[in-house]
């Protein structure tokens, strides 16, 4: 009797221990769950806009493989594609930028640095001038 006794008493400390292990994973579970379902809706939102991203650079592309587009681009540019050509013009800009991007790095200034920037870029001023022109056509 007294062995008896003493295994129902691990048996039922046993089964109390496995109710609250069970507890516990029901609760893992469930959170389980509920993060699971938020990482599922994240990722559909994420795929929603990578898709109307899609399909907003296929429709630029349409847009500009149609004819009149094109025609605009050759009105515009009368070169036969972008590529340069030639560099003549463009070293003292590039010295000039370089000296600056030098100083503004020895100095640690980040006025010197901008400027540097608006040097190179200003380079691009007739193209950016094109382009603003077959927008507006």
């Amino acid at each position: 009797k007294a062995q008896t006794d003493n295994d129902l008493a691990e048996a039922k400390e046993d089964l109390d221990q496995e109710k609250a292990i069970f507890g516990e994973d029901q609760l893992f579970l469930k959170n389980l769950g509920e993060t699971c379902a938020d990482a599922s809706k994240n990722f559909d939102a994420r795929k929603q806009q990578r898709l109307l991203e899609m399909q907003a650079v296929t429709e630029t592309i349409s847009i500009l493989q149609q004819d009149e587009a094109r025609d605009a681009m050759s009105s515009t540019y009368n070169a036969p594609s972008f590529a340069q050509l030639s560099s003549r013009g463009g070293g003292a800009r590039a010295a000039a930028a370089q000296v600056l991007r030098r100083q503004a790095k020895a100095s640690r200034s980040p006025q010197l640095s901008i400027l540097a920037t608006s040097v190179e870029l200003d380079s691009f001023t007739r193209v950016k001038e094109a382009i603003d022109k077959m927008i507006a056509m």
